[in-house]
């Protein structure tokens, strides 16, 4: 602020600044303070506005930076008022409670107006509040106190950007990733790399501060997160892509445009038509300019062009649906591209509030913009042909200009909060723009570049944006910065979250999660290219159902290795030793080969032919589904040059349902297209025609079965007309020809887990009988799998009693002692269930299973051949490549075992030996003497233990699915 020498100009700047703007304003100022009146209390954040610093590098974040949500700004203080009103009370809420300079953000209140949620950190050098903790006030007594009472526990990470939910939790950011265990003893934190520092995710606790739990997970940060009416949690997610260039010029670096305003990003003022009078070309971005905002590559001539990307999210309260709600996932590289959103707020209308800023103008202020989520996707990304308007609308009467060292006669606004009273009413923090001209300061006029501009002088102001008019209420002061405003209503519309209903009559504790067709992608047929599409997929009379390899849904639990064990593995000296003969093992002596997530198996359901699916699933369980065939092998990686729906791998995202809740999928969605796809709230173009009409039936099909309303789908007809679901939990998996003209019952099939002659693999065995939404399938390697290695069986081949260890072990007894099978130490294939001999830690049947067993090349005349392992650097000059390739590189070796972690259909080497699966022939590059071995196999394993092999690979191969089972090797 530039200091007036004369106390008359003081006093008319003052005057001016409080009633006599109407010229720069495009507004007016009321005369009327009732019009500000409230009996509410209301909050705020006021802080010195900090320098902005050197800001030269992209990975260096100015302060109050939203993408740095562990930044300390000490010196904020939080202050209270007890009612909307010029003459009201003031009190300093933190008075005295850190004894020093402190600092606090992200207010917010509770839904009934009565108690405030907010972050804190103490003062530099603080013994109890040495990170951001979380804290909560109380309007009507003023008392203060830590959601976490324990300092251990508290400082155990950063925790920001507090919510209450609407069912009374309290949502939050926290660096503590409370999934992943005491990071303090082993640090298994997700990264942000850039920034050498941990995400910050999104975390659930009760306001007594019990029953923590971790919501949200990734390498990026979830922050600001507000609930809506609905119950629904929207956040910003901050991560980066990045594209690299070898050769830094003009040529190679037009796109993005750096000069050009961003479209589609939803991040800069203008709705992607261009920038604001005045600030056509804000800033000339050089080639230097470019090339500098950078970073190196691997090599001396690669830069690396990283894009910041914050788009907002959703997702349920307790931690499910998490979707991308509004903006998009690529921005072009300009300067408008650091204009970002700050704190969206939910309105009553199901739209967003947030102040837009440009996070290097160094008077942290920008306009209050309204997001209108509810019928945009993002900027010019209307949700249906048919919208009108803008996606971002400016609250603020005039035009304010985002960028540093601009001139915006409007001001800037750097904090809101709606009164949410019906009014349309604003509390904002704005200042006016002044100039200098050496003795006094003026209003700004105009639209250049100038370098005179004053300090702001930023207060709290009633904005009517109906009315056009604004009113002060929380007088100004030089270098004063508002960052927060909260005002204690209590919200009568906030509703706990229940999503979509059904009205089946299903258990207790099941919701349903309904598929319109797996066969759209984004709204396209992808049955058009290789069957006819849709509706020739549909159609019994020109597809048969073996026709289709898609025949179920499969539902899986997901979780997460609980932190403790995974700890504990990685610092078992005998799993994983820090020097000695023997390598560290990692995690594989839980999870085997596969990933780190582990799975149950809980529902299966048809698909029907037009691709729709009706399926049940356990209420409050995460879970994600896969497509699977006849013989319950995901279809992913089915390998057919005619095969299209390679896309249908399990979904990325788990979900999390409440009990009667429905939701409702569309399709697929290609992660390339920058359009959200999972919104509930918004109807997305089907590739699935569905029905005829009213009360028809549907083509060449079954006629009993008549949709009842256009457009149905098959799966809605079915359910329909049945009056009942066809969805079974995990116990059995079912198919039955419905829509035939007439159905076929030999088509039908039934295969169960107590059809097993070994253990099924249930916690409880009541769940074979009277299997509820609680029953789960957990499969264990040693358990379940290892079993059907040992059990003895008649080799319908000879007609003898034998196992498979029998004949696949080394020098230990068999299994089936009165069976036939030779065994020995010269066997190809080594299935006992001890440990091996090369490593005592490692189950012996399991690395045997996994592990390369031959090596084969194609010859010139197309034949395969096995090759000599002990001279494979002669035998193979082209390279050995991974195993289960399917598209050969031309003089490659290929390495050979039975089994595969990436799925059963990868697994073909060892299916191939018992079922007749077409789904997998592209896998099988045998050797012509592998035809005997494959004859001499067939029937010798169950269907159900086909089935329960098969899910363990598609699961990915765990040694333990439960971790409760493993246990550490004794010292």
């Amino acid at each position: 602020m530039i200091r007036l020498r004369s106390g008359m100009r003081l006093i008319a700047l003052v005057g001016l600044s409080m009633t006599g703007l109407t010229g720069c304003f495009e507004g007016k100022i009321s005369d009327g303070q009732e019009e500000i009146l409230s009996d509410r209390p209301f909050a705020y954040v006021v802080r010195d506005y900090p320098e902005m610093g050197e800001t030269a590098t992209i990975n260096i974040r100015p302060p109050l930076d939203p993408r740095a949500p562990y930044a300390f700004e000490p010196g904020a203080r939080l202050m209270v008022r007890d009612r909307i009103a010029l003459n009201s009370g003031e009190h300093h809420a933190l008075a005295g409670y850190f004894g020093g300079a402190y600092d606090v953000k992200d207010l917010d209140v509770s839904p009934d107006g009565e108690r405030m949620v907010f972050a804190a950190h103490g003062p530099a050098g603080s013994q109890t509040n040495f990170t951001w903790n979380i804290f909560e006030y109380t309007f009507a007594t003023g008392k203060v106190r830590r959601i976490f009472k324990d300092d251990l526990v508290a400082n155990s990470g950063h925790d920001t950007n507090p919510t209450y939910t609407n069912e009374g939790r309290i949502v939050f950011s926290s660096s503590r990733q409370h999934s992943r265990g005491d990071w303090q003893t082993l640090d298994l934190r997700e990264y942000l790399e850039d920034f050498k520092e941990p995400a910050s995710l999104l975390h659930s606790v009760k306001p007594d501060g019990s029953e923590l739990v971790q919501i949200t997970f990734g390498e990026f940060h979830d922050i600001e997160p507000s609930t809506m009416n609905d119950g629904h949690v929207v956040f910003i997610r901050f991560g980066r892509l990045y594209e690299t260039l070898t050769d830094c010029t003009l040529d190679n670096i037009d796109d993005p445009n750096f000069n050009q305003h961003p479209h589609g990003g939803g991040y800069g003022q203008g709705n992607g038509n261009g920038f604001p009078p005045g600030l056509e070309d804000p800033k000339d971005w050089t080639e230097d300019d470019k090339c500098g905002a950078s970073l190196a590559g691997e090599t001396e001539d690669e830069r690396v062009f990283v894009e910041d990307v914050l788009s907002l999210y959703r997702i349920t309260p307790a931690g499910g649906n998490v979707h991308r709600y509004f903006g998009s996932l690529s921005e072009e590289f300009s300067d408008a591209s650091f204009i970002h959103y700050m704190d969206p707020i939910p309105l009553d209308d199901g739209n967003l509030l947030t102040t837009m800023r440009h996070i290097y103008n160094p008077v942290y202020g920008g306009d209050v913009v309204k997001i209108n989520s509810k019928l945009f996707f993002a900027v010019d990304q209307p949700v249906d042909e048919s919208v009108i308007g803008e996606a971002e609308e400016s609250m603020t009467p005039g035009l304010v200009n985002f960028y540093p060292r601009q001139v915006s006669p409007n001001g800037w606004y750097s904090a809101v909060g709606p009164y949410n009273d019906g009014s349309g009413r604003l509390l904002a923090s704005w200042a006016q723009c002044l100039t200098s001209d050496g003795d006094t300061s003026l209003p700004c006029e105009g639209s250049a570049t100038t370098q005179d501009l004053g300090d702001p002088q930023y207060g709290i102001w009633m904005v009517d944006p109906q009315q056009n008019t604004r009113l002060p209420v929380v007088r100004g002061h030089e270098r004063a910065l508002y960052t927060d405003i909260a005002i204690a209503d209590a919200n009568e519309l906030a509703k706990p979250y229940t999503g979509e209903r059904h009205d089946l009559q299903l258990e207790d504790n099941t919701a349903l999660f309904e598929i319109r067709s797996i066969y759209d992608m984004d709204g396209a047929d992808m049955a058009a290219l290789y069957d006819g599409g849709i509706e020739t997929r549909r159609d019994p009379g020109q597809t048969r159902p073996d026709d289709r390899s898609e025949r179920f849904i499969r539902v899986v639990g997901t979780r997460q290795i609980p932190p403790e064990l995974e700890q504990s593995i990685l610092t078992n000296e005998i799993l994983n030793p820090a020097e000695g003969p023997l390598p560290p093992l990692g995690l594989t002596p839980l999870v085997g080969s596969g990933n780190r997530t582990l799975y149950d198996v809980l529902s299966y359901a048809m698909v029907e032919p037009d691709g729709s699916a009706l399926v049940k699933v356990p209420a409050d369980t995460n879970f994600s589904f896969e497509v699977v065939n006849k013989y319950g092998k995901r279809v992913d990686l089915i390998a057919r040059p005619d095969y299209n729906y390679n896309y249908l791998m399990q979904h990325p995202q788990p979900l999390r349902l409440e009990e009667g809740e429905k939701l409702k999928c569309y399709g697929c969605h290609d992660p390339e297209v920058d359009i959200p796809h999972a919104r509930t709230d918004v109807e997305l173009a089907s590739a699935n025609p569905g029905a005829p009409g009213d009360g028809m039936p549907f083509p060449n099909a079954n006629p009993k079965i008549r949709a009842v309303a256009w457009k149905d789908t098959m799966a809605q007809a079915l359910v329909d007309s049945l009056r009942e679901l066809q969805a079974t939990w995990a116990d059995r998996v079912s198919y039955e020809d419905f829509w035939s003209n007439p159905p076929d019952p030999l088509l039908a099939f039934e295969v169960r887990y107590d059809g097993l002659n070994t253990p099924a693999p249930v916690t409880d065995p009541g769940c074979l009988t009277n299997w509820t939404a609680d029953c789960k399938a957990t499969i264990n390697y040693q358990e379940h799998i290892q079993p059907i290695w040992d059990a003895c069986r008649v080799d319908p081949n000879r007609n003898v009693v034998t196992s498979c260890q029998n004949c696949h072990r080394a020098a230990e007894g068999k299994s089936c002692p009165d069976g036939v099978g030779g065994g020995g130490a010269s066997t190809n294939l080594l299935l006992g269930s001890g440990n091996a001999s090369w490593d005592g830690r490692r189950l012996e049947s399991y690395v045997e299973l996994f592990e390369p067993d031959y090596y084969i090349r194609e010859t010139a005349s197309g034949e395969w051949v096995e090759v000599d392992k002990t001279n494979l650097e002669a035998e193979c000059p082209e390279g050995i490549q991974g195993d289960m390739t399917v598209l050969p590189d031309p003089g490659v070796c290929f390495s050979r075992r039975l089994m595969s972690a990436r799925g059963a259909i990868a697994s073909a080497r060892f299916f191939s030996l018992f079922d007749s699966d077409p789904d997998d022939d592209e896998y099988e590059v045998e050797t012509a003497e592998t035809a005997e071995i494959r004859q001499s196999h067939k029937g010798m394993l169950t269907q159900a233990e086909l089935r329960l092999i098969a899910e363990w690979l598609d699961a990915g191969a765990h040694l333990f699915n439960d971790p409760d089972k493993f246990e550490l090797p004794a010292q």
